[in-house]
């Protein structure tokens, strides 16, 4: 495998994703307060239901989360267990696609991958030594979040620096730190924690200058699915962002990021493709041409 192509891979537990071109990762709330589901899929049946239908609607890896980052107490640990666990042990039997777990908490996130999940994506960016451990005993791939504060906290203030090259510098910072505990880098992708502790403002100016993460060598990840900034920049509420998600996904596509973490599966697959043929721009692997 050359350098070229080993930057474009995301191993995981179960395998390889190739992060060559757009993937979808489809999110299952398993809460009772989700920003945008508003606990439409709360309890074991109607998250696993879920989960099947953004699988069969093309959703490249399920994710499934047993707590909201919404600015209120923390879910306890053996509750977002009972949440996560039984969704995604039944996930894993159901559907071939991938399951991951979205969780901050190392007890958690043991007990979802002993679950099945074979990523794990934590808006923290392992900065706990104790998932740091987890993931190091373990072949997960997983998610490294930029993350200015703490989950559950509302911020007073944003830090005034700049955002962009402060992300980049934490990036290569937070590789090194998993490759001293031996978590091969192919393991990792990046993201650069838009809506996580930012301004709208400051989301805003990251998206723009996404391109820069390209020089951490590994795929980049964008959970931009109806985030706050779209809120902000279109005055939509959080069930009316699917236009302002659409094109941010597609500006991200053309800066470089490959891995899209969505709510709208059904439509935004076909976003994504669309996108792919206009980035990459090769006819040939969309029709029947001569290379």
């Amino acid at each position: 495998m050359s350098s070229v192509d080993a930057a474009r891979q995301w191993v995981h537990a179960a395998g390889v994703l190739d992060c060559s071109r757009s993937r979808l990762i489809g999110i299952v709330n398993a809460t009772p307060d989700s920003f945008t589901d508003e606990g439409a899929h709360y309890g074991v049946a109607r998250a696993v239901a879920h989960g099947a239908r953004l699988a069969a609607q093309g959703a490249d890896v399920v994710e499934v989360g047993g707590e909201s980052l919404r600015f209120s107490d923390r879910t306890p640990v053996e509750v977002e267990i009972e949440r996560v666990v039984p969704v995604i042990e039944r996930l894993v039997r159901e559907v071939d696609t991938p399951v991951a777990v979205d969780t901050f908490k190392a007890p958690v996130a043991a007990a979802a991958i002993a679950a099945g999940a074979v990523i794990l994506n934590d808006p923290t960016g392992l900065r706990d030594e104790a998932m740091l451990a987890v993931v190091a005993g373990s072949q997960v791939g997983v998610v490294v979040s930029h993350f200015f504060g703490d989950p559950k906290v509302r911020p007073v203030s944003f830090p005034d620096v700049d955002v962009p090259t402060t992300v980049v510098e934490w990036g290569h910072a937070a590789i090194a730190r998993c490759a001293d505990r031996g978590i091969d880098p192919r393991r990792i992708v990046i993201d650069p924690g838009v809506g996580l502790g930012k301004s709208p403002p400051q989301d805003l100016q990251l998206l723009h200058r996404l391109a820069e993460l390209q020089a951490l060598g590994r795929p980049i990840f964008v959970p931009i699915s109806n985030k706050k900034v779209i809120g902000a920049v279109t005055g939509a509420l959080a069930k009316q962002r699917l236009g302002g998600t659409t094109a941010a996904l597609t500006w991200c596509r053309s800066q470089g990021a490959t891995i899209f973490r969505v709510h709208n599966v059904k439509f935004l697959e076909r976003v994504r493709t669309m996108t792919d043929a206009l980035v990459e721009g090769h006819p040939a692997r969309w029709f029947d041409v001569p290379k």
